[in-house]
């Protein structure tokens, strides 16, 4: 499932908590207001989502997605 799939249920205001899988570990990659969340990344898959984490005495939730690592690019040359 891609990202944005994984999130269309979710509040604008909730907060997103997004890593990227790679061999070793995951990177974080960032925590952000899913309301302001563009770009690529949305086409990522979705390896791993976490419940929500609890934040509620703050007034938000935050959300735990592990997504696939970036794509490298490879260039030829002729």
């Amino acid at each position: 499932m891609k990202l944005f799939e994984a999130i269309k249920d979710i509040p604008d205001s909730e907060w997103l908590d997004i890593s990227e899988v790679k061999r070793d570990k995951p990177l974080h990659i960032g925590r952000i207001p899913k309301e302001l969340l563009k770009g690529e990344i949305l086409n990522r898959e979705v390896v791993k989502h976490l419940s929500v984490i609890g934040a509620e005495k703050h007034g938000y939730s935050i959300h735990r997605f592990y997504v696939e690592a970036r794509k490298s690019e490879i260039h030829k040359f002729d």
